[in-house]
C-alpha cells in the first residue's frame, strides 16, 4: 500500500499567489488587494507563512475571479480587463472594487459575460 502524500497548507497557498503573481499582479499589488504589505505576500509565495482571516478571504476571492476570467480571456486579456474601466461596473476599473472588497458586482459581470447576457 502506497501513501498518499499531501501539501502541506502553506504549499497549497504558495500555488496559489505564483497563479496569481508574475503576468497577472506584482507582490505589491497582491498586497494591497488582500490588504498586506508586500512583505507577507513574500513570504505567502515562500511558504513561510500563509494568509489568515480577511486576506485569506481576499486571496482566495481573487484567485476564483482570475479562473473564471481565464476560461473566457488569455493572462494578457484578463490583465486588461481587471485594469479597464467598464461601462458595466459605472465606468470604475474592477482591480478599484476589488481593492475596496466589493468582490459581487465583479462576480456577477463575469458571471453575465460566462451567459452571454453582455
Amino acid at each position: 500500500m502506497t501513501a498518499t502524500t499531501h501539501a502541506s497548507p502553506e504549499s497549497m497557498y504558495s500555488r496559489v499567489v505564483g497563479e496569481l503573481r508574475g503576468d497577472l499582479f506584482s507582490a505589491a499589488e497582491l498586497g494591497v488587494l488582500t490588504g498586506v504589505s508586500e512583505r507577507q505576500v513574500q513570504r505567502w509565495a515562500s511558504g513561510s507563512s500563509r494568509p489568515e482571516g480577511d486576506s485569506r478571504t481576499r486571496l482566495l476571492e481573487l484567485r476564483y475571479i482570475v479562473e473564471q476570467l481565464r476560461e473566457l480571456y488569455t493572462d494578457e486579456g484578463v490583465e486588461i480587463w481587471l485594469h479597464g474601466r467598464n461601462r458595466a461596473l459605472g465606468g470604475k476599473r474592477p482591480i478599484d472594487l476589488l481593492e475596496q472588497g466589493q468582490v459581487e458586482p465583479v462576480l456577477e459581470f463575469i458571471e453575465q459575460l460566462h451567459t452571454g447576457a453582455m
